[in-house]
């Protein structure tokens, strides 16, 4: 989107390719989707949003020994909405 502010400055051509395609293809903006919206699984969504969402709305909690999970690991049966 223009206008909206980088997370990562790509310092060389290959890069700010790879940057262009993640982004591209992977990163979803305006999602019209709340939790409310998702049925079911609230053990799951409580660690999915402590895992995920709630270090990129405060980053200043999840430093030092309290540093965020480095990944989430989604199994299952494919048509799942994993």
């Amino acid at each position: 989107e223009k206008g909206e502010k980088k997370k990562f400055e790509p310092q060389n051509k290959e890069d700010k390719e790879l940057v262009e395609m993640m982004e591209r293809d992977i990163v979803c903006r305006n999602i019209e989707t709340s939790w409310d919206k998702i049925a079911g699984l609230e053990e799951a969504k409580a660690l999915l949003e402590e895992a995920v969402v709630l270090p990129l709305w405060m980053p200043e909690v999840f430093k030092g020994i309290r540093r965020p999970w480095s990944g989430v690991l989604m199994y299952g049966p494919p048509g799942t909405g994993k």
